[in-house]
């Protein structure tokens, strides 16, 4: 049977004062046109469904929508389980009553995990949310001499698992976890700080597919251990060269496919001046970060590029006191500004100094003044 593996959708995440809500209906509905394509029996997603663990609506309809449209009307069993930025008991609500339509949530790890049981009993799969050792330690007693790192708690719910496996299945296992020497990205945030957490790719021997989650960048850490990534570019930096998408899996060779899908819109940084920036014409459907680099990072330069690149993210220009420095200003830090903010940066920007506290004042009882004069009229 194929099994499509994908993890990281962190839906809910807000890009400027926006969401990637359209990039994300993007991405599922090329997921739903490689199911039909490749007759897809099931789907395996690693965790992290969500940005925050207090999903907001439209990310809750994002999900419902997916959800249904793979389990009721692709007939896809779709196999879930929660990463670290999902909230745990939100995720696998109703959980037994949603197996009747296909979907099995994993919130919270358990000793006595029963394998979702696929292709009439061929292909079993096992469900390792996200956990901490404290989690095993409460649910294994009898090792708590042994628990004394994130390494061997995982072991000894590997071991445990392996203690019953039938080695006659296909035997797969969905972790959402950092395995030591995974490539991270910029937006990995929780994973660049969660180093003393990491395991080693050896805790998972004898499983024939090891599905992971939490990294971004789409990368095999032995030939049956890989982390599908991301399915959208969530940064700048090193994110931008990496292709998303989803692995396919055929359980009946054991072969493994990477299938990338092309973006809505992409994200690319760019360098030159502001003339050789305008000039260019293959930057505007781009998520965007340019550097321009003879004219400072204001307001004024700021709006006058976003009329050509709508979706333009953060500037970079001559910092204020020499070229050698650079200022930056991000798109959703000037939708954020209040007229004293934006009178301080205009001083800055024009006079190359911070308005002195008897300005700021003046300032201050002119614009009460003008507001005053507003309500007059």
């Amino acid at each position: 049977m194929k099994l499509i593996h994908t993890s990281d959708w962190h839906f809910g995440m807000s890009i400027g004062t926006g969401s990637y809500a359209a990039d994300q209906r993007h991405f599922l509905s090329q997921l739903y046109d490689l199911i039909r394509a490749e007759s897809v029996e099931a789907m395996l997603l690693c965790g992290d469904v969500y940005d925050s663990s207090v999903a907001n609506a439209e990310a809750i309809g994002l999900y419902n929508e997916a959800v249904t449209t793979l389990c009721r009307d692709l007939g896809v069993t779709l196999i879930v389980i929660a990463g670290n930025h999902d909230s745990a008991p939100r995720l696998s609500s109703c959980r037994e009553l949603l197996k009747s339509a296909g979907l099995y949530v994993t919130g919270r790890l358990e000793r006595e995990m029963a394998p979702v049981l696929l292709d009439g009993g061929k292909v079993a799969v096992y469900s390792l949310p996200f956990f901490g050792r404290e989690e095993v330690t409460a649910l294994f007693p009898e090792e708590k001499e042994n628990i004394r790192s994130q390494e061997t708690a995982m072991l000894t719910v590997c071991n445990h698992i392996r203690d019953g496996l039938d080695k006659s299945r296909f035997n797969i296992v969905l972790s959402h976890s950092l395995i030591v020497n995974a490539e991270i990205s910029e937006s990995d945030r929780s994973a660049r700080v969660g180093f003393a957490t990491a395991v080693s790719k050896d805790v998972f021997e004898g499983f024939d597919y090891v599905a992971l989650g939490h990294i971004h960048k789409p990368q095999a850490i032995a030939p049956h251990i890989r982390y599908c990534g991301s399915p959208l570019k969530y940064s700048f930096g090193s994110e931008e060269n990496q292709e998303k998408g989803v692995v396919l899996i055929d359980t009946d060779t054991a072969g493994q496919r990477f299938i990338p899908f092309p973006p809505l819109h992409d994200r690319k940084s760019a360098e030159g001046t502001y003339d050789e920036l305008i000039a260019r014409e293959d930057l505007q459907n781009d998520y965007l970060r340019l550097r321009v680099t003879d004219r400072y990072a204001g307001l004024e330069l700021i709006a006058d590029l976003r009329e050509k690149f709508p979706h333009l993210l953060e500037v970079y220009g001559k910092g204020l006191t020499g070229c050698e420095t650079a200022s930056a200003l991000s798109v959703e830090e000037l939708q954020r500004l209040d007229e004293n903010d934006i009178m301080e940066k205009f001083m800055a920007e024009n006079f190359q100094y911070s308005p002195t506290p008897e300005q700021k004042q003046l300032f201050r009882e002119v614009l009460e003044w003008s507001w005053k004069e507003g309500d007059l009229g």
